[in-house]
């Protein structure tokens, strides 16, 4: 049984194949096609009788005897790809041995998951991601009010406060539980709620009007 497969020009333009002597072949298709050449790929049973192939093979085996001939060249896309891939390793490794920002950590514990997402940043986004800010908590551990203290009376007013127990705030609560995954048992950890929940739980964020807690 003989199978024929061809290859046109265009699905050639259309693969992003790194390797540099496929790239080569690919740009040379394309110069003579505009040469008004006609290009035809064609998968054949054997090399045994055909000129061009028995003549590759003997070019072939020329180049793998000669020493200073390199088959690894990379297109800079490429280059520019892996270096992006070594930096985020980097980043990782320092992110996960600082012992700063870990409320933002427990958010975002990785580097590449967070690079992908697009989040709009609102004043209060930035106070629960990293517990900074306006929270009774933050605010009273810089003396600037008496009381740490939330009024709903369950505690300190932190930010897990704020997201899994102040009554206060247990209407838009309700909405954020009802809108998780099935799969997910609430409390839901803060690394899920940005990773699997992160357009319900900015709506449960922004939501949350601190200067009337502060009132209560």
């Amino acid at each position: 049984m003989h199978t024929d497969s061809r290859i046109t020009l265009q699905s050639l333009q259309n693969t992003n194949n790194h390797n540099y002597l496929i790239e080569g072949i690919r740009k040379s298709a394309i110069a003579l096609e505009k040469r008004n050449w006609t290009i035809t790929f064609t998968w054949i049973k054997a090399h045994v009788g055909i000129y061009g192939n028995e003549l590759a093979d003997r070019l072939a085996e020329e180049a793998a005897r000669m020493d200073d001939i390199s088959f690894n060249r990379i297109p800079k896309n490429e280059v520019v790809q892996q270096l992006r891939v070594q930096s985020i390793a980097k980043w990782q490794n320092q992110w996960d041995s600082t012992t700063k920002g870990l409320a933002t950590k427990q958010c975002f514990p990785n580097i590449k998951d967070r690079l992908t997402k697009k989040i709009k940043l609102t004043p209060n986004f930035t106070v629960i991601v990293s517990a900074h800010g306006k929270t009774k908590a933050y605010l009273h551990h810089f003396k600037i009010i008496d009381t740490p203290d939330c009024p709903c009376d369950g505690g300190e007013q932190t930010v897990e406060q704020l997201l899994y127990g102040c009554i206060k705030l247990q209407r838009e609560r309700n909405k954020l539980i009802r809108n998780r995954s099935n799969q997910d048992m609430w409390p839901v950890n803060k690394s899920d709620l940005v990773n699997r929940h992160i357009k319900h739980f900015t709506q449960f964020i922004n939501a949350i009007d601190f200067e009337r807690l502060w009132l209560y």
